[in-house]
């Protein structure tokens, strides 16, 4: 009974080896069922468990990292249309 309760502590979800994949919605991404398992080089359901789980050490720092590089690819999609805007306000200029 001890090591039924135990598993269900040690999910995937909370593994320091696992990944989360997540897919782009019309206003933020959404996380799928499924991750990346870097001990195993495999995808797992974040319900799964193994005997190789570990705490997960990078907590916010991750989080932080995520967001930082999601903001980074609209700057360049921002920078992109506004170009795009500038040439056209060039083209009727002249």
């Amino acid at each position: 009974m001890i090591k039924e309760e135990e598993k269900k502590n040690k999910k995937c979800l909370c593994c320091g080896n696992f990944e989360g994949y997540y897919t782009k919605g019309l206003r933020r991404f959404e996380r799928t069922k499924q991750g990346l398992c870097r001990q195993y080089d495999k995808i797992v359901n974040k319900e799964d468990s193994c005997e190789c789980w570990r705490t997960s050490r990078r907590g916010g720092s991750f989080r932080k990292r995520a967001a930082t590089r999601a903001l980074y690819e609209i700057l360049i999609d921002l920078s992109a249309i506004r170009q795009i805007m500038q040439e056209n306000q060039d083209e009727e200029g002249n």
